[in-house]
């Protein structure tokens, strides 16, 4: 398997260029994926207007390979302090699994935004919807893992 620090310096990598790519976008794609509705979520898209939204649909090759690198990641680094420290099962599972977790709902996100984005018009509300759910439990998860990652922290500090 390879090492946690590994996968995380090549997802930081990935995230980087990611992140420098879409810099152009005004509003920038958290407003897109916190958008639950059809007219706010076209809102950003007519902001961003035909090239945005070119630039915006290109990066998503790389967004499938940064949620596999930093799902295996929070994998690799869960198990990797599981073995080294006694801690909680709740600990230890959100360490282990919140990270792929987020990575499922980041593809799902992934493929929804690809679909609401296409150019056809009339996409269901409830995809909308969906997207922005998925968005959220993808950064609920991460959340949820930098937290898990911090006690883990502390409850080592104390022993």
């Amino acid at each position: 398997m390879l090492r946690p620090l590994y996968l995380g310096l090549a997802a930081l990598a990935v995230f980087i260029g990611i992140a420098v790519y879409l810099a152009p976008l005004e509003p920038g794609i958290l407003r897109l994926q916190f958008s639950f509705t059809a007219s706010s979520f076209q809102g950003v898209l007519e902001q961003w207007q035909a090239q945005g939204i070119a630039l915006y649909r290109a990066h998503f090759s790389a967004d499938f390979v940064l949620l596999v690198l930093y799902g295996a990641f929070g994998f690799a680094w869960g198990r990797q302090c599981v073995a080294a420290r006694a801690m909680s099962r709740g600990l230890a599972w959100l360490l282990t699994w919140s990270l792929p977790v987020a990575a499922l709902a980041d593809a799902g996100e992934n493929v929804l935004h690809l679909l609401l984005t296409d150019g056809r018009p009339d996409a269901a509300p409830q995809l909308y919807a969906a997207a922005g759910l998925a968005a959220l439990l993808k950064w609920l998860a991460i959340l949820a893992f930098g937290a898990a990652t911090l006690g883990a922290s502390r409850r080592q500090r104390r022993a």
